[in-house]
């Protein structure tokens, strides 16, 4: 079947290809219409204390490692088994739209855990600039209170605590929209080919039909030829 019969084809099956427009066009609708999402993303850098009298949890970058590993653990939901493989996956990359993360960058790859710098890193996405402010301020709240808590458990003195910077110092908001041009010319061209498959096959039968009524006709009409042909 050529394009000049998937053509012809569309154009008599004229409510087919109707629908599949509508539902093209509902397509695009629903995509320009999804309403973005807000992402903030910040870096909690765990520092050694200035004093320098004993703090088991402030000696060597090793154990400000471990301690980054005990808060992550401690805000980890009990749903998440296991630590980010790559410092690039987000909380939009995963599906999440609302709420926020705390976890320690894994540096070791899928098999195994490596965990190379002090640090845990604070996500959170909401459907609105405001939204995403509380959930990173709800998050480096709770970071600070973890860390207080095993602290004071600890029995440290605040002299030789360990601190805490933020890297941005202050998280910078991105709107996440997606690409809404490469869904479009997606849920386009996908319609276009359905639609034409839809069609096409319809066609395909109904002249397969016809050819074979053709070719029992014509083989009637020879028969008959031949048996006036014998007389």
């Amino acid at each position: 079947m050529t394009v000049w019969d998937l053509i012809a084809n569309a154009g008599r099956r004229w409510v087919l290809t109707l629908c599949g427009a509508l539902l093209m066009g509902l397509g695009v609708l629903w995509v320009v219409n999804v309403p973005p999402l807000y992402f903030a993303q910040v870096r909690v850098v765990l520092l050694p204390p200035v004093a320098a009298q004993p703090n088991a949890y402030g000696y060597t970058s090793e154990s400000l490692i471990d301690l980054a590993g005990v808060v992550a653990r401690e805000l980890r939901p009990p749903t998440q088994d296991a630590q980010s493989v790559s410092g690039d996956v987000t909380l939009v990359g995963e599906g999440i739209r609302k709420g926020f993360s705390v976890t320690q960058q894994n540096s070791g790859g899928q098999w195994q855990y490596r965990f190379d710098e002090p640090v845990v890193e604070v996500q959170a996405v909401g459907a609105t600039p405001s939204e995403v402010r509380a959930q990173i301020s709800t998050a480096l709240r709770q970071v600070e209170s973890t860390l207080a808590e095993i602290q004071d458990e600890q029995g440290v003195i605040a002299a030789n605590r360990v601190r805490i910077t933020l890297n941005p110092l202050q998280p910078q908001l991105i709107e996440e929209k997606g690409s809404r041009v490469r869904a479009i010319g997606s849920i386009v061209l996908t319609g276009l080919v359905s639609t034409l498959a839809v069609v096409g096959g319809l066609g395909v039968g109904r002249g397969g039909s016809s050819r074979r009524r053709s070719k029992r006709s014509g083989a009637r009409g020879d028969a008959s030829a031949v048996g006036v042909s014998s007389a």
